[in-house]
């Protein structure tokens, strides 16, 4: 059963972009040198709205709730820097996250060049009697990887995090800590007035011997060169849960 509803949401999301890209298509060819693609920065704004599902793995049990989310990004062809910020009430706890980071690359103009990037994890969970906080920062390193006939930059890297869980509940305060390393690629694929970007990551926690997997994937399809359409799909496995989002919104370009 539970199969069967996560290939029901790939398929959702799959669905939806697919007529986000149909749908762009009509207005490609005119507006081509008017899209975000074409622009040397921009900002990015996308307010987003859609539901969760949580899987409790020690349990067994699942629940499911309405999410909501802010994602903003300024852009250039050297740096680029984002920020999403996301609230559910699942399974009885509010929760809430943002996730803050920074890409720097090398000469836009080379087919190899270098990456370095950053990136800041927030995650409150809180109940009526316990809440956890979940911080971690994570350094990255790798290469950009351009192929300019398919429209594609593949980005491979490895990265280093510290994560820290501090726990309060009624008998006292609990605080663990792990270091974590990733290894992880992400593809960015543009073309006239769609954008799409898709990044895998394991982590391994080396303090618990565990790895977990994150699979995340978002898609825009501008219809004027200042709005459009953004879907937003992610798979995220930690060491007792894994959670499910699927967000939807407009965005605006600036």
């Amino acid at each position: 059963m539970r199969t069967h509803r996560y290939h029901h949401c790939c398929n959702l999301f799959a669905a939806t972009i697919l007529v986000l890209l149909t749908g762009t298509r009509i207005f490609a060819s005119a507006q081509e040198t008017n899209s975000p693609a074409h622009k040397r920065s921009a900002l990015i704004i996308s307010p987003l709205v859609g539901w969760a599902e949580n899987e409790d793995l020690r349990t067994g049990q699942t629940d499911k709730s309405p999410e909501y989310g802010l994602l903003a990004m300024y852009a250039t062809p050297r740096f680029v820097v984002n920020n999403t910020t996301f609230f559910t009430d699942i399974n009885k706890s509010d929760v809430w996250g943002n996730i803050t980071s920074l890409s720097l690359y090398g000469d836009p103009k080379e087919k190899l060049t270098w990456f370095l990037g950053g990136s800041y994890i927030w995650h409150e969970i809180k109940t009526k009697t316990v809440k956890v906080t979940v911080t971690e920062p994570l350094g990255k390193v790798g290469f950009v990887w351009r192929i300019p006939s398919a429209h594609l930059s593949i980005n491979p890297y490895v990265g280093y995090g510290m994560e820290t869980v501090n726990t309060e509940w009624g008998l006292g305060d609990d605080r663990d800590l792990s270091d974590i390393a990733v290894y992880g690629v992400s593809a960015y694929w543009r073309w006239r007035m769609l954008y799409a970007n898709a990044k895998y990551y394991l982590s391994n926690d080396l303090d618990h011997d565990t790895f977990n997997n994150t699979f995340r994937v978002w898609g825009t399809a501008m219809y004027t060169k200042n709005i459009g359409l953004l879907a937003r799909f992610e798979y995220t496995e930690q060491n007792t849960t894994k959670d499910t989002s699927i967000l939807f919104g407009p965005v605006f370009v600036f």
